[in-house]
């Protein structure tokens, strides 16, 4: 008993849960000559005991009473068992196995922890001989002793407690701090990504994340939705934004040039190559290399940009020596490249190595709400680089944008709201009747006529037109503005100017018109 001070002094300088009970059960094996100890604690809803014993662990139902510690919980006495006793405690299964790892004809003391108090938080259970567990039960530093560690271990988890609830509460703070910077950076965004539709918002948030990642990234969408947008702003956002932007379109150069592009070359590596290339891969090292249309990249080519990936080295065309090199892989394409994977023209493992984190950008008929912010970017734009003033797009103009299909996406958008400015007077809004005409030169979008509202009446007749008997929608639209011109005419009796200006038309538009339907 002459340790139970320097123990006493080990336990309450232990700050770990684990170390403190280990430490309490190899004293008191070697100070007490007992053969075991074991320690066990009820669990988080307090419902069971569990302890390991070589590698096995055994649990009991606090409310159990085929084993003793249910009796020693209920009670909060201890009890000491001798061999004879240990008898009746044959029914549970798991007490008996772990009676197994005592010494023959030892006795066992189940003690409950703190000793003397009601409401107990652990159990100790000794396997020794009788003499010596007989002499615990009375002995008061003993008690002290137990005491001593029950309330360091209490100690101990209230601080773990405490810890952790710091430990979490710092998590949450870091990940709204994540959360706000991924909110600025997509807020951002909404100067180069236009857009406030939800599928744009969402893009944008897969951008911020994607930027912050390590991953390859692979943009899909239509041709014209803006996926070289993308691609620098994933780019410009990440680590590597003060390292080069390297942008191929591989479908723009022959493929016999490509991997010369790429790759680069030494000096007399083909007819022609007088001096030596570095290549865009070396060009891009520590920055981001963009590869446009990567559907187009042929086979023997994809085999070598898969090594690279793999490797991060490459040989140049005609070279013996590896190059180390570092990028981030941004990949884009208009295709469907599992289907080009089945065809048997993409290699699967390259997929797999490009679509790391996949990027969707919708088209501009899933997202038409945007039309009129992308309009006034693009007036705003056309105004700074021409020197004029637009000043915005009328009603009825937006109203034949939003009836457009759009297979041009964003940048035939653009086109569209260009030449409208070119077309338009300064300071003067975009009329309808410029974006009308261009809009008619397209096939996929003939629109020659006025268009009704929603508010508009729908009759038998309209106008000059049978509604009723339409079998030719191009005809019938022809034939309505065809008898509203006549009719503006008639009213202002033949004034062109008059006419177009009480249908928002330029003079010459309308006069135009006039040529092109033979209207006198």
């Amino acid at each position: 008993m002459s340790d139970w001070l320097s123990l006493a002094v080990s336990l309450t300088n232990t700050r770990d849960q684990s170390d403190l009970t280990s430490t309490f059960v190899n004293e008191i094996e070697a100070s007490l000559g007992v053969s075991r100890a074991w320690v066990m604690f009820p669990s988080a809803q307090g419902r069971s005991l569990s302890v390991t014993q070589d590698g096995n662990t055994f649990e009991w139902k606090v409310d159990d009473f085929t084993h003793p510690f249910a009796h020693v919980l209920q009670s909060a006495s201890p009890m000491l068992l001798d061999p004879s006793k240990l008898n009746y405690w044959l029914e549970n299964d798991d007490f008996v196995a772990l009676m197994s790892a005592r010494k023959r004809g030892e006795n066992v003391l189940i003690m409950p922890l703190p000793p003397g108090v009601k409401k107990v938080k652990a159990i100790l259970m000794l396997t020794g001989p009788s003499s010596v567990l007989s002499q615990l039960l009375a002995d008061k530093q003993w008690q002290q002793l137990c005491e001593i560690y029950i309330n360091q271990s209490q100690m101990v988890a209230e601080l773990g407690k405490e810890h952790r609830q710091i430990s979490a509460l710092s998590s949450s703070i870091a990940e709204i701090r994540r959360d706000e910077k991924k909110r600025e950076k997509a807020y951002e965004l909404k100067s180069v990504l236009i857009g406030e539709s939800s599928p744009m918002q969402k893009m944008r948030d897969k951008v911020v994340t994607a930027a912050q990642s390590l991953l390859n990234v692979l943009v899909c969408g239509d041709t014209g939705t803006g996926k070289e947008l993308v691609a620098r702003a994933v780019h410009e956002l990440s680590d590597r934004r003060t390292k080069p932007f390297v942008a191929i379109n591989c479908a723009a150069i022959p493929d016999t040039l490509l991997e010369s592009e790429l790759f680069g070359h030494v000096k007399g590596a083909f007819s022609g190559a007088d001096r030596a290339k570095s290549g865009l891969l070396l060009d891009a090292d520590g920055g981001t290399l963009f590869l446009d249309e990567i559907g187009d990249m042929p086979l023997s080519l994809q085999a070598k940009l898969l090594r690279v990936l793999e490797t991060r080295s490459f040989r140049p065309v005609g070279g013996s020596q590896e190059i180390n090199v570092d990028f981030r892989l941004v990949a884009a394409t208009h295709v469907a490249l599992p289907a080009r994977v089945e065809q048997g023209e993409f290699r699967r493992d390259l997929y797999y190595r490009l679509n790391q984190f996949p990027i969707l950008v919708p088209s501009l008929v899933e997202r038409l709400e945007d039309i009129p912010e992308l309009s006034r970017h693009f007036i705003a734009e056309y105004n700074a680089r021409s020197g004029v003033n637009i000043a915005g797009l009328r009603y009825a103009a937006l109203d034949l944008l939003n009836r457009h299909a759009f297979q041009g996406n964003v940048r035939e958008l653009r086109n569209l709201i260009e030449y409208g400015c070119a077309v338009t007077a300064i300071d003067e809004e975009i009329l309808p009747a410029a974006l009308n005409e261009r809009l008619n030169e397209q096939p996929e979008f003939n629109m020659t006529g006025a268009l009704a509202s929603n508010d508009d009446v729908v009759t038998d007749s309209y106008i000059g037109v049978d509604l009723s008997n339409i079998d030719n929608l191009k005809n019938a639209v022809q034939d309505f503005e065809v008898n509203v011109i006549r009719s503006r005419l008639t009213v202002f009796d033949g004034d062109r100017t008059k006419a177009a200006e009480s249908l928002g038309l330029p003079k010459r538009t309308l006069a135009h018109k006039c040529l092109k339907m033979e209207i006198d």
